[in-house]
C-alpha cells in the first residue's frame, strides 16, 4: 500500500494528512493494524524531520511492525510517501511478536506467525562504528545472522529479500559489495547455490555516521525447493558475472500462490553492459523489459505487479520517467518514484517490484 502526504504543506502538516490518509486507505481496503507488518517512511529531509517524525501518531501505528526510514526524496507526493505491507489471513488471526533490542538506536524486527510459516522483518539495521562501509556491512550481517538464527533460520535456508542502503554510493557501494561477498561465501551463499534477492541504492540515514543499512524478510519453514533462482539470460547476465552477489529475482512458492521478488533491476544488456548512456527514457523501457523478461519466464507479466519502486538518479528526469511508467505499466499498481542513485553512475534509474500469481503446488499455503 503506498500513501501520500498532501503536497505544499508544512512537514507537521505532511504528517497529520499521511495519518488521515493511512486511515482511510486501511478502511478502504478492509484492515487494521493487526494486519500490518512493515512499513517503510520515504523522508525528504531525515536531519531535520526524524525527530517529528518519531513523535507522530502515523509513526506510532508503524511500531505495531517492523519500520524503516530512509531519505529518498519523494518525486510524486508531498514531504513524504509512506509504503506499507500488510497480510490479512481469512484462515486465522496472525500472531504478531516486537522483537526489541538495540535500545536507543532504530534497528527493529517482528514476527509475523503464521499456521504454516513465520515471517521475520527487519528494518534500519543501520551501521555504526568505523566510518567504513566494508566494517560497517560486516557487523550489520554478524549482528543480523545471529537474530535469523536465533528465531529458527538461516540466511541460506530462510532469508529471501533485502534492501541495502549505501549513503554516497559513488564511493561505499564496492566496500559494502565486498563485504557482502565475503559474509555470503562464509554462509554457503555462492553462485553454485543461491543469493538473495536484494536492492542496493543510495539514501542518507539517520546518523550521519552510517554509511549502511539494511532492511530484510526472512521466512521459516522453506524447503529448499520452494526457493527458486530468477533468470533471463537474454536479456541479464546473472550479477556474479561482474563479482556482485544478489539474485536478478527470487520466487517462492507457497500452495495457492508465488512471490517473484524483483530485485533492482536497470537497463543493463546479456553481457553485463549499460544500455542507453544518458537517454533516461531508453533506460527506464529497457528496466521494465528487464523485469517483465524476469517475470514471464516463471509464468507472471507487468499486471501481476503489486507494487513497483522507482529510483532515479537526477530527480528533473522525473517526468521523462513518469511518461513511461505511464505507457508500459497497468493503472491501478502502486508506483513509489523516489530519488536514489544506483551503483553505476551511468545507470539513471533503477526499478524494484514484487509479483504475486495464483499457483497450486504441494507446499503448505501462505501464511
Amino acid at each position: 500500500m503506498e500513501v501520500n502526504a498532501k503536497k505544499g504543506t508544512s512537514f507537521r502538516d505532511s504528517l497529520k494528512s499521511l495519518y488521515s490518509n493511512y486511515a482511510f486507505a486501511l478502511r478502504k481496503c478492509g484492515l487494521s493494524l493487526d494486519t500490518q507488518v512493515f512499513s517503510r517512511y520515504y523522508l525528504s529531509d531525515i536531519s531535520n524531520q526524524e525527530t517529528e517524525l518519531g513523535k507522530s501518531p502515523i509513526f506510532k501505528c508503524s511500531r505495531s511492525g517492523a519500520y524503516s526510514v530512509i531519505q529518498q526524496c519523494p518525486l510524486e507526493a508531498g514531504a513524504l510517501t509512506l509504503f506499507t505491507y500488510h497480510i490479512k489471513n481469512k484462515r486465522s488471526r496472525l500472531k504478531k511478536e516486537i522483537i526489541k533490542f538495540d535500545e536507543g538506536h532504530w534497528r527493529n524486527c517482528v514476527k509475523v506467525k503464521g499456521e504454516n510459516y513465520s515471517l521475520l522483518w527487519t528494518g534500519n539495521f543501520s551501521g555504526y562504528g568505523l566510518l567504513d562501509s566494508y566494517e560497517q556491512t560486516n557487523e550489520i550481517f554478524s549482528v543480523f545472522n545471529t537474530l535469523v538464527n536465533d528465531n529458527g533460520m538461516t540466511l541460506f535456508n530462510n532469508t529471501i529479500r533485502t534492501w541495502i542502503y549505501v549513503r554516497d554510493i559513488d564511493n561505499n557501494y564496492q566496500g559494502m559489495a565486498e563485504s557482502r561477498k565475503t559474509y555470503f561465501e562464509q554462509q554457503g551463499l555462492v553462485k553454485e547455490t543461491r543469493y538473495i534477492a536484494s536492492t542496493g541504492i543510495e539514501a542518507k540515514l539517520k546518523e550521519t555516521g552510517s554509511l549502511v543499512s539494511l532492511d530484510s524478510l526472512s521466512i521459516s519453514n522453506l524447503k529448499k525447493e520452494q526457493i527458486i533462482r530468477m533468470e533471463a539470460p537474454d536479456n541479464l547476465c546473472p550479477t556474479y558475472d561482474y563479482g556482485i552477489t544478489f539474485e536478478r529475482g527470487t520466487m517462492v512458492e507457497f500452495g495457492e500462490r508465488a512471490h517473484l521478488y524483483i530485485s533492482g533491476t536497470a537497463s543493463i544488456d546479456k553481457n553485463g553492459n549499460v544500455l542507453f548512456p544518458f537517454e533516461i527514457k531508453k533506460q527506464t523501457k529497457r528496466a521494465l523489459d528487464n523485469i517483465s523478461a524476469l517475470l514471464k519466464r516463471y509464468g507472471a507479466t507487468l499486471d501481476d505487479l503489486a507494487y513497483l519502486v522507482v529510483y532515479i538518479r537526477n530527480i528533473t528526469e522525473a517526468g521523462k520517467v513518469k511518461d513511461v511508467l505511464r505507457r508500459f505499466v497497468r493503472k491501478g499498481i502502486p508506483v513509489i518514484m523516489v530519488e536514489g542513485a544506483v551503483c553505476r553512475p551511468s545507470w539513471l534509474v533503477e526499478i524494484e517490484g514484487l509479483g504475486i500469481i495464483s499457483k497450486k503446488t504441494a507446499f503448505p499455503e501462505f501464511v
